[in-house]
């Protein structure tokens, strides 16, 4: 056989390939919209919201522009609107692709109300013809999104995560050209780690919002149907050994004035780091109410919880909303503080009467 020929047929075999693997991608990409089984692909779990900052004095200010691990992305992004999912940029996430000639947008903010298509207000009924779990295909705008962004330095060694306060509906995220994950639900935050994938220098993030996915048959009530990176969109920056969850039970007994109240924190330890680090709950008002530490080995998981009784608190009511401050703080077997965070917490009872 005539090797030039040989050669030739193979590298038009390694085009098509590569053609058709690019196409499945996209189309594996595509179907999460109108797939009642996926919600999200990647996203952090679920947890209470709470921010890692560095010291006690900044969980108590609850600031998170003062702290050194926390970067703002909102701002001016660079924007493209389809009509339609077809009509949509391919692979723009990608780190060649070049988005100088986009137009700019603000996040947070609705794209309807910045210009691109309209607004639109329902009580019950949908926007669009009911066939669940599909959603019109030519009726379905998509806002594709790019940020360029640095990292600080101080970030070496900590888990860089970047949370989405609120996208509706459902969106795609790459970052540097690699898929970083899918999620739905208008109103909840999705959190994603990008450790591995974020790099020193310019960082391109790239977003892919739908206006509809099946998720919008849960929001067949009375609001404003509207869509883009409508909450804060934010990185921060962890400790390696951290506070992953936490849950306060305020209960508020009977006779209105006496409660029950615990504490669970989960620790999380991935690269299982030994020694034993100290957990510090402190609630407090206008005096201290309770202070009370454990000193505890973490395993790649683990759980803490306080708890304690009190013969007379303040509740909470409407008409006197009063709320106890709740700081939780981690420190090393170096006696480093690690974290620490701030809470409000009220003590209420509702119950029904005949």
């Amino acid at each position: 056989m005539n090797k030039p020929i040989l050669v030739g047929g193979l590298l038009i075999i390694f085009i098509i390939a590569i053609i058709i693997l690019n196409k499945a991608t996209d189309m594996k990409v595509e179907k999460y919209w109108e797939d009642p089984t996926v919600f999200q692909v990647n996203r952090e779990e679920p947890r209470a919201h709470f921010f890692p900052f560095e010291s006690e004095k900044l969980a108590i200010e609850n600031d998170l522009a003062k702290s050194k691990y926390f970067q703002s992305l909102n701002g001016t992004w660079k924007f493209h609107f389809a009509k339609n999912p077809g009509k949509k940029p391919k692979r723009f996430y990608q780190s060649s692709y070049s988005v100088k000639n986009w137009d700019d947008i603000t996040v947070p903010g609705h794209w309807e109300m910045q210009g691109y298509s309209v607004p639109i207000y329902l009580d019950e009924e949908y926007p669009f013809n009911p066939d669940p779990p599909k959603v019109p295909f030519d009726y379905n705008t998509v806002g594709s999104y790019v940020k360029m962004f640095d990292i600080n330095e101080a970030w070496n060694g900590r888990d860089i995560f970047i949370r989405f306060g609120g996208v509706r509906s459902a969106f795609y995220v790459w970052l540097n050209g690699n898929f970083i994950g899918y999620s739905q639900g208008s109103k909840t935050p999705a959190e994603f780690n990008i450790t591995n994938l974020v790099k020193n220098g310019k960082n391109k993030l790239a977003v892919e919002v739908y206006r509809f996915s099946d998720g919008s048959y849960l929001e067949g009530q009375d609001t404003w149907r509207v869509s883009g990176l409508e909450r804060d969109v934010y990185l921060y920056a962890a400790p390696k050994a951290r506070i992953s969850d936490f849950f306060v039970y305020a209960d508020l007994n009977k006779d209105g004035r006496s409660a029950n109240f615990s504490v669970k924190v989960d620790l999380f330890n991935p690269e299982r780091f030994t020694g034993k680090y100290k957990i510090d709950a402190v609630l407090k008002g206008k005096r201290v109410l309770y202070k009370k530490d454990y000193t505890v080995a973490i395993d790649s998981t683990n759980s803490v919880e306080f708890q304690t009784t009190f013969s007379k608190v303040k509740s909470w009511s409407a008409e006197t909303p009063y709320l106890y401050d709740l700081q939780i703080m981690l420190t090393d077997p170096q006696g480093n503080l690690v974290e620490s965070f701030t809470q409000k917490v009220g003590f209420k009872r509702v119950e029904v009467k005949n």
